[in-house]
């Protein structure tokens, strides 16, 4: 080099060439290298455990990871649920590509709904027997009839039906008590909404025995 040490681009992975006015250059590192050039990996990022999914795989990469998926799961940090997802490689989903995960659990939800209609599920419901075709989120979990035998309003003694305003959106105090689950959080005015990508698929798979870690927060 001659003085024009940065114009051969001696900066390898992202890092920022700068002069020095005695000659020479120094590389600015992104977090993650090192090095003269910043060729070096100086971070596991798989230490800070990205991936969200318990049975996902870490693989530190220089200056990055990737995310090895289950089935049914993507995202950078495998942390979508996706029913045709085959696994493997996480990948950042685009803007699109969300819309449309969000157009499929809407269509899957309205399709529940129909088949709520067909199974009567209805009249079913309170009856205290679990119908296994109408637990589910569209069918109203069949009443709660499929709970263990459980009723979570049991020792709820509000003077208003608390289980038909649970998570309305409306702040009801008479059921904002822990006998009344709080009212489904509906006086948490701090409480952003549920991410629109999960939103459907949380309401769909509340309460059913599985933990959807991507439900997993105050939000859904």
């Amino acid at each position: 080099f001659n003085g024009y040490d940065c114009d051969s681009n001696p900066c390898q992975n992202d890092g920022l060439c700068r002069m020095y006015e005695t000659g020479g250059y120094i590389c600015e590192c992104p977090v993650g290298t090192t090095g003269t050039n910043c060729e070096i990996d100086s971070l596991n990022e798989c230490d800070s455990n990205p991936c969200q999914h318990p049975d996902a795989i870490c693989r530190d990469k220089m200056a990055d990871y990737d995310c090895l998926c289950p089935v049914k799961h993507t995202g950078k940090n495998c942390e979508i649920y996706d029913h045709n997802s085959p696994g493997g490689l996480g990948r950042a989903v685009p803007p699109l590509q969300n819309d449309l995960l969000n157009n499929f659990f809407e269509k899957d939800l309205e399709r529940q709904r129909k088949e709520c209609l067909e199974h009567k599920c209805q009249i079913k419901r309170g009856d205290h027997k679990c119908d296994e075709e109408c637990n589910n989120y569209a069918c109203d979990f069949d009443g709660n009839d499929c709970s263990l035998g459980i009723n979570p309003w049991a020792n709820c003694t509000a003077p208003i039906r608390c289980w038909e305003v649970f998570m309305d959106g409306i702040c009801n105090p008479d059921c904002n008590s822990p006998q009344c689950l709080f009212d489904g959080r509906d006086c948490e005015k701090t409480l952003q909404p549920c991410n629109p990508i999960y939103d459907a698929y949380c309401q769909q798979h509340y309460a059913n025995g599985h933990c959807d870690y991507g439900c997993n927060n105050a939000e859904c």
